[in-house]
C-alpha cells in the first residue's frame, strides 16, 4: 500500500465515526481498490546558506579554517546540506566549502560599513556573528560598544528579516584586565538580543564565552587553539539544532582506558590530548560515562588518520557491536568528524574504539540527545 493511499484509508476510518457501517464498508472498499498513482518526487531542499560573520576569530587565526573546519563537519556528518557564503574563502582540505566573512583585525563599525552589501549578493538563511574582541582589546570607545554592535544586528535583520541572526558574546582573553572589560561587553550583549526578539526578529544568542576557558586559547592569549575552535563549533552546532551537546575528552583519565596506546599530548587536539598508536588487535580506546538519563544519542567522533590510506575502527556500545567508523587521511591532528546513534542507559555506559584496518587517533567524543 502506498503512504498516499495509507493516507486515504486512514481517512476514511476516521469518517466511519460518523456514517453508517454500510457506508464505511463501501468506502474502504474505494479506498484500497484505487489505482496506485506514482509517487510525487521529492524537490530538493537548496541547502542552508550561513554566513560566518566576524574578525580573526571567524576567519580561524593560529588554525586554518577555525570553528568552521568543524562547524562544516557537524552538518555533513548529519546529511544536512550547507553552503558557507562570503567574499572570502580560507580553510584545509576537510572544510568541504570555504567561503567566510571573517576579517582579522575588524572592529564592529568596520563590519557595519560592509555588511549590508554581503548580505544584499550572498543573501544567507544563516548569519553567525562573532565580532567586539578588537574593540576590547583595542580599548576602542568601549562604553559605545555595545550600542555599536546594537546598530549592527539592527542592520542585519532590516536587510534580511527572515534571516536567522546568531549573536555570540566574545570569547575570553587570556590577560584578567582585558577579560573583564571582554565581560562588560559581553553582559550588554543578552539585553541587545532579547530586545529584538521581543520585537519578533530572528535573533538567538550564543555564549561563546562560557564555551571556552583560559586554557582554550593560544599563546597570544586571544585567538582560541584548535581545540578552542573546536568547542566553538560544537556550541554553534548546538545553537543551530537546538540540542546540549556534551564533549569527552580521549585522553582524560577519569572516564577513558586505553589498551595498548598512549595518552598524547598536543596543541592541536581538544583539551591539549589526544588518544594514539591503537595499532594492535588487542589495542582500544574505552570511555565509561555515567550519563542521567538513557536513551538514543548522536554520538560524533573527532578523529585523525595520518596514513596512507583510511583507516577503520570498530565500535561497541555496552558490550554489543555497533557496527565501525571510517577516517579519511587527511593527516594526524587534521580533524574529522563522524557522527553515528547509539542507545545508552541512564547510569554508567562503554564505549569501545578498537582498530580495524591500520591506526587512528580519536581526540574526543560529543553526545547530544538524538532529535
Amino acid at each position: 500500500m502506498t503512504g498516499r493511499l495509507r493516507t486515504a484509508v486512514a481517512a476514511v476510518a476516521s469518517a466511519c465515526l460518523l456514517v453508517t457501517a454500510t457506508a464505511c464498508v463501501e468506502a474502504r472498499s474505494r479506498a484500497t481498490t484505487e489505482p496506485r498513482r506514482p509517487a510525487p518526487v521529492a524537490t530538493p531542499r537548496p541547502p542552508l546558506r550561513i554566513m560566518p560573520l566576524g574578525d580573526s576569530i571567524t576567519d580561524g587565526l593560529q588554525t586554518l579554517g577555525g570553528y568552521r573546519t568543524d562547524l562544516w563537519q557537524y552538518l555533513t556528518a548529519d546529511g544536512r546540506s550547507a553552503d558557507f557564503v562570503g567574499s572570502r574563502a580560507t580553510g584545509p582540505s576537510q572544510l568541504g566549502d570555504r567561503n567566510e566573512e571573517g576579517h582579522p583585525g575588524w572592529r564592529i563599525h568596520q563590519l557595519t560599513v560592509r555588511v549590508r552589501e554581503w548580505l544584499r549578493v550572498y543573501r544567507p538563511d544563516v548569519v553567525l556573528l562573532h565580532i567586539g574582541t578588537n574593540d576590547v582589546i583595542q580599548r576602542s570607545a568601549l562604553p559605545h560598544a555595545p550600542a555599536r554592535l546594537a546598530a549592527l544586528v539592527d542592520l542585519i535583520t532590516a536587510t534580511l528579516p527572515n534571516a536567522q541572526v546568531y549573536v555570540a558574546t566574545i570569547v575570553p582573553l587570556a590577560a584578567p584586565a582585558g577579560d573583564r572589560l571582554a565581560r562588560r561587553y559581553n553582559g550588554a550583549i543578552p539585553g541587545i538580543v532579547s530586545a529584538r526578539a521581543a520585537q519578533g526578529r530572528h535573533v538567538h544568542l550564543v555564549d561563546m564565552h562560557a564555551a571556552l576557558t583560559k586554557a582554550d586559547l593560544s599563546a597570544d592569549g586571544i585567538h582560541p587553539t584548535d581545540g578552542g575552535y573546536s568547542k566553538m563549533a560544537a556550541r554553534w552546532y548546538a545553537a543551530l539544532t537546538g540540542v546540549p551537546m556534551t564533549r569527552w575528552e580521549a585522553e582524560a583519565p577519569a572516564y577513558t582506558t586505553i589498551n595498548g596506546g598512549e595518552r598524547l599530548t598536543t596543541a592541536r587536539a581538544s583539551g591539549d590530548g589526544k588518544a594514539g598508536y591503537l595499532a594492535a588487535p588487542e589495542s582500544y580506546l574505552e570511555f565509561a560515562l555515567p550519563l542521567p538519563s538513557g536513551g538514543r544519542y548522536r554520538m560524533y567522533v573527532r578523529a585523525a588518520d595520518g596514513m596512507d590510506a583510511p583507516c577503520s575502527q570498530t565500535l561497541s556500545v555496552n558490550g554489543r557491536p555497533q557496527g565501525r567508523l571510517l577516517y579519511r587521511p587527511y593527516g594526524w591532528d587534521q580533524w574529522t568528524i563522524n557522527a553515528v546513534d547509539v542507545w545508552l542507559n541512564a547510569g554508567r555506559n562503554t564505549i569501545r574504539f578498537t582498530p580495524q584496518t591500520c591506526s587512528a587517533e580519536i581526540d574526543a567524543i560529543d553526545l547530544a540527545p538524538a532529535r
